[in-house]
């Protein structure tokens, strides 16, 4: 199917689907052209959505500073549009762009953004992925103790958790009972 024959709603139906099986390239070819038909029908909101999702693939195909490209200024479009959720998801790709092109104080504020809107919206299971990639990036800037807090903090958000984040919440608490706090 060609951008002639397909709506953009279509068009965004097969990117996810060549996303989904695999076929990168096509993903990220047919997400450009979705992108461009939402832009022509005026659809900012669907159209930065495209260039979101676009961003995840150009990430998976390793091609990073595109990405980046795909990611910049949709977090912003969102909040325009009252769409926190899709807000909070474009900051975390966001700062996933900007950690694989080496902006790592961009993405530890971008990934910031994206856990406190996580958590003002009650999306826990999102935001602990979050925490978690910002507890990664605090370990490679070489900062132990923020990443120890980061993941205490998204772990203790969580208003269910299992026996595994039991765990591993009452081992990230044992550093501070032997410092005494």
């Amino acid at each position: 199917m060609t951008s002639e024959t397909s709506s953009p709603n279509e068009l965004e139906r097969l990117a996810l689907k060549a996303f989904r099986e695999g076929r990168l390239d096509e993903a990220i070819q047919t997400f450009t052209i979705a992108r461009q038909a939402f832009l022509a029908e005026g659809n900012d909101v669907k159209a930065a959505e495209m260039a979101s999702n676009l961003s995840v693939v150009l990430l998976k195909a390793e091609r990073p500073e595109e990405a980046l490209e795909a990611a910049t200024g949709t977090p912003d479009i969102f909040i325009q549009s009252g769409d926190q959720t899709l807000a909070a998801q474009a900051l975390g790709n966001l700062g996933s762009a900007l950690e694989a092109c080496g902006d790592l104080d961009g993405a530890e504020n971008a990934y910031r953004q994206a856990a406190d809107l996580f958590e003002s919206l009650g999306e826990t299971e999102h935001q602990r992925y979050t925490i978690q990639a910002l507890s990664h990036l605090q370990l490679r800037l070489g900062r132990p103790l923020e990443a120890l807090t980061s993941m205490q903090h998204g772990l203790e958000s969580q208003s269910r958790s299992g026996v595994r984040d039991r765990l591993l919440r009452w081992l990230l608490k044992l550093p501070n009972r032997f410092m005494g706090r």
